[in-house]
């Protein structure tokens, strides 16, 4: 079994998780349980991503579906953002997790690239 509570990523993807969790109690009803589930939903998927890539020899297929996932969270929080289901300072805070997040991906997924 790998460790991958000591990657840097997997904190970052941890903290976002918890914080879309804590934003998600503060929707309205109507968006909670559409839009605030689904939010919840890819934050895990990118948890558990994290964890499977670290385990696999090849991680690349692992760290492109993250990217995917990734990209599409950014989306939904955006549209979020611009229904006014969130405020500023949560929208800001998640995008820069996010931001960082992907900068942490591109590094993981070069560095996986060069061992092929």
């Amino acid at each position: 079994m790998s460790r991958y509570q000591h990657l840097p990523i997997f904190q970052s993807v941890y903290d976002l998780n918890l914080e879309i969790h804590r934003r998600v109690d503060n929707f309205p009803r109507v968006h909670r349980y559409s839009m605030g589930e689904r939010l919840k939903n890819i934050s895990l998927d990118l948890l558990e991503l994290t964890v499977k890539a670290n385990s696999q020899k090849d991680k690349i297929p692992f760290l492109s579906e993250m990217e995917n996932r990734l990209e599409k969270l950014k989306i939904m929080i955006r549209t979020c953002f611009d229904l006014k289901i969130m405020g500023e300072k949560g929208f800001e805070f998640l995008i820069k997790k996010m931001d960082e997040i992907g900068r942490q991906l591109h590094g993981w997924k070069e560095w996986s690239a060069k061992r092929r």
